[in-house]
């Protein structure tokens, strides 16, 4: 893995802004900072503004492990298209598709709840129902290695046997026959007719579109990881600003305003600060 913000890195983004690119994004992690509560996380006032921007003139996506419902309350119509549940909610996917992967999500949800309930309630582990997938918290949980022992149980309990996707604090689990990130970000490609596309996740969940391993696809990864499939990293999550602003302003601009150097007689717009 290459860090993004790099000259180099910056040769790789102007050849999305030249073509015809889809740019999209994780949420928690990405676009929004990791927060002790999950409902709490939302995006800054900066990123806000520069990926208003940015989707005003290109075509922008959020593909997130949150239901579409849960990031229009966040996002609102900041940017038009919205994936949830790692890639299986959303207009990509056929209604009987959809009707499979709920129903078994509720089978599922239901079995936990009969047999777990007041045991995982002991434990401080919650379970976020999101209809195409469930997602088991334990991030405010005081005994963490108990509270993995414990999902570890429920899960292997599910019947089918669910995909399991490990994330920060979280252990999120999808009927097998659900759709993830990486056959969602290829449809969209599809159906907005991009040649490119830009995405960039922090999350395990997010190694679906890295390990395509496509030409088309610039993959960047927010924290380096060994082991990852992404081309590029970002150090730290705050870096997304100034990706978003590279991206808006076309990559006229020089490295040094990334790190928050004034540029020299050149007048732009200034985002609401954070």
């Amino acid at each position: 893995m290459d860090y993004l913000l790099t000259e180099t890195g910056k040769l790789e983004l102007e050849k999305l802004v030249q073509g015809r690119a889809l740019y999209a994004f994780d949420f928690d992690g990405t676009l929004a900072k990791i927060v002790r509560e999950h409902h709490a996380a939302r995006l800054s006032r900066p990123i806000r503004f520069w990926l208003e921007k940015l989707a005003q003139g290109s075509p922008a996506a959020i593909i997130s492990g949150r239901s579409v419902e849960d990031l229009q309350s966040r996002v609102g119509t900041v940017v038009p298209h919205l994936i949830g549940n790692h890639g299986s909610e959303g207009p990509h996917t056929r209604e009987e598709d959809r009707l499979h992967v709920r129903e078994t999500c509720r089978a599922w949800l239901q079995s936990v709840t009969d047999r777990f309930h007041d045991e995982l309630a002991r434990c401080g582990v919650s379970i976020e129902n999101k209809s195409y997938s469930l997602s088991f918290h334990y991030r405010t949980v005081e005994h963490r290695e108990e509270a993995r022992v414990l999902i570890t149980k429920v899960i292997g309990e599910l019947s089918p046997p669910p995909r399991i996707v490990l994330g920060k604090s979280v252990v999120n689990v999808m009927p097998p026959t659900a759709s993830h990130k990486g056959t969602a970000l290829l449809e969209y490609m599809r159906r907005l007719d991009c040649s490119l596309a830009l995405y960039v996740g922090d999350d395990e969940t997010d190694e679906d579109v890295f390990a395509l391993g496509d030409s088309r696809i610039l993959t960047v990864r927010v924290g380096r990881k060994k082991g990852s499939a992404a081309r590029y990293f970002l150090k730290r999550q705050a870096e997304i600003t100034a990706v978003l602003r590279f991206l808006v302003e076309g990559g006229n601009h020089s490295l040094h305003t990334w790190s928050g150097c004034h540029d020299q007689g050149v007048s732009r717009p200034i985002p609401p600060s954070s």
